[in-house]
């Protein structure tokens, strides 16, 4: 019998490498500190996702914030703002969900299809979560600066991250001899 990679799975890390460049590249639209801060947190984030580690994952993700909001407080304009921030939450809930999915069943395993309904979804809620704040700065922000709705932003950042919070730093099995 064949030992189990306990890796982070394939599909999932993709598509969360694709959705946090979405976010590096609308941060950095805004402006030069604001890509700064995206790309490093961008290459934390892929790293921590190529190791396998959590905590790597949250601090990339973390940093890539901090330069959506770096990007938001210079911006004139909100939707960047917004697709960065929707983006870099998507890529943090699939880099979690493919390092676990690895721990759990192993690399190896036919998960194609569990990953598509991942990915699907979360790309939903991250849809109507941004179309939502999009709806409530066209209509009640009623000339709002751009800052106001990153602030929003953040803290709906934040309570995502504090639900989450309550995860351990890992979910490796431990092996045991017989």
């Amino acid at each position: 019998m064949s030992e189990i990679t306990r890796r982070p799975t394939i599909a999932s890390s993709v598509a969360a490498a694709v959705a946090v460049l979405v976010a590096v590249l609308a941060a950095g639209s805004q402006a030069a500190s604001a890509l700064g801060f995206a790309a490093v947190g961008g290459l934390v984030f892929v790293v921590g996702l190529a190791l396998g580690r959590h905590r790597a994952v949250d601090v990339g993700a973390l940093v890539v914030l901090f330069g959506v909001v770096a990007g938001g407080l210079e911006a004139t304009a909100v939707e960047p703002t917004i697709v960065a921030a929707v983006a870099t939450v998507v890529a943090w809930d699939l880099a979690h969900g493919a390092i676990a999915l690895g721990d759990q069943l192993g690399r190896g395993a036919e998960t194609r299809r569990l990953e598509a309904v991942r990915v699907s979804s979360s790309l939903l809620v991250g849809l109507a979560s941004g179309t939502v704040g999009y709806a409530v700065y066209v209509f009640g922000g009623s000339g709002q600066p751009v800052a106001a709705v990153t602030l929003l932003l953040v803290a709906a950042v934040l309570i995502v991250v504090g639900f989450g919070g309550g995860r351990t730093g890992s979910t490796r099995r431990r092996r045991t001899r017989p």
